[in-house]
C-alpha cells in the first residue's frame, strides 16, 4: 500500500474511531443511569417492603380492634342483666311499697272512722253533762219543793207530822241525786280531760300516717325513676352495639382496603423485581457491546500498520 493511499485509509477511518469514542463514552453513561436506575429499583422495593411489613402491622392492629370491639359488645352485653336485676329488684321493692302504701291508707281511714266516733262521743258528753245539768236543778227545785212542805206541816201541829216525815226523806233524797250528780259531772271532766288527750293523740297520730304515706308515694316515684334509669341504661347498650355493629363494618372495609393495598404493593414489587432482571439482562447486553466496542480499534490500529 502506497503512502497516499494509507494517509487516505486514515483520514476515512477517522471517524469511525471517532464515534467509536463517542459510543464508548455514552455507553458508559447509559451503564452508570443502568446501574444508578437499578439501585433506585432496589430501593423502591425496599421501600415497598417496608410499606407492606407496616401495612402488616396496621392490619394486626386493626384485627385487635375487632377483638376490643368484641370485648366491649361482650361488657355492654352484661347491662341487660344488670337491668334485669335491677328491674326484679325494683318491682319486688315496688310490690312491697304498693302493700305498705295500701296497709297505711287504710289505717288512715280508721283514724278517720275514730275522729268521727271520738267527735260522736264528745258530743254525747256535752248532751249528758246537760241533762245532769237537768237533774241538779230538778233536784235544786225538789228541795225547795220540800223545804215548802216541812213549813206547811210545821203550820198544821199535829196533823202534819207524817208529811214533815215525807218531805224530809225527799229533801234527802234531792241531795244523793244532788251530791250523785256531782260525781258524775267529776267524772264527766274526768272523762273530757281523757279523751281531749286522746283526741291529741290521735291528730298526731294521724299527721305521722300522712307524712309516712308521703314518704311512701315519694319511694314509690324514687322506684320508677330508678326503673327508667335502668330502661335507659338498656337503650344506652343497645346504642353501643349498634355502634360497635357499624364500626365493625368500617373495620372490615379498612381490612379488605388494605388486603388490596397488599396485593397492589405485591404487583408493583413483581413489576420492579422484572425491571431488575431486566436491567440485569442489559448490563449485560451492554457489557457485550463495549467489548464488540473495545475490539474494533485495534483492528484499525492493525489495518493501519
Amino acid at each position: 500500500m502506497n503512502f497516499k493511499k494509507k494517509e487516505k485509509l486514515d483520514k476515512s477511518l477517522y471517524p469511525v474511531l471517532y464515534v467509536i469514542k463517542s459510543l464508548k463514552e455514552y455507553h458508559g453513561t447509559l451503564v452508570q443511569g443502568e446501574v444508578d436506575s437499578l439501585k433506585e429499583l432496589s430501593m423502591v422495593s425496599k421501600s415497598f417492603g417496608n410499606v407492606l411489613q407496616e401495612s402488616e402491622k396496621f392490619k394486626g392492629t386493626l384485627e385487635n380492634f375487632e377483638q376490643t370491639f368484641s370485648n366491649i359488645d361482650s361488657v355492654s352485653g352484661q347491662f341487660a342483666s344488670v337491668k334485669e336485676d335491677i328491674s326484679q329488684s325494683v318491682d319486688k321493692a315496688q310490690g312491697e311499697v304498693e302493700e305498705l302504701k295500701n296497709s297505711s291508707i287504710l289505717v288512715e281511714s280508721y283514724f278517720v272512722e275514730m275522729q268521727k266516733t271520738f267527735q260522736v262521743f264528745q258530743e254525747s258528753l256535752h248532751e249528758i253533762k246537760g241533762c245532769m245539768s237537768k237533774i241538779v236543778s230538778i233536784a235544786d227545785q225538789t228541795n225547795i219543793l220540800s223545804l215548802n212542805a216541812s213549813i206547811e206541816a210545821a203550820r198544821a201541829g199535829e196533823q202534819g207530822k207524817g208529811f214533815s216525815v215525807v218531805a224530809g226523806e225527799v229533801k234527802s233524797l234531792s241531795d244523793e241525786i244532788k251530791n250523785l250528780a256531782a260525781m258524775v259531772d267529776s267524772s264527766i271532766l274526768d272523762v273530757e280531760h281523757g279523751a281531749d288527750e286522746l283526741n291529741n293523740s290521735i291528730h298526731i297520730s294521724h299527721q305521722a300516717l300522712e307524712e309516712s304515706l308521703s314518704k311512701v308515694n315519694e319511694t314509690y316515684e324514687t322506684f320508677e325513676s330508678i326503673t327508667k334509669a335502668a330502661e335507659g341504661a338498656g337503650t344506652v347498650q343497645s346504642d353501643i352495639s349498634q355502634v360497635i355493629d357499624n364500626s365493625r363494618v368500617e373495620l372490615q372495609s379498612v381490612c379488605s382496603f388494605f388486603e388490596n393495598l397488599k396485593d397492589g404493593y405485591q404487583e408493583v414489587i413483581r413489576h420492579i423485581n422484572t425491571a431488575s432482571k431486566m436491567g440485569t439482562t442489559k448490563s449485560a447486553m451492554f457489557e457485550d457491546i463495549d467489548n464488540m466496542l473495545s475490539q474494533i480499534p485495534p483492528v484499525v490500529e492493525d489495518y493501519n500498520q
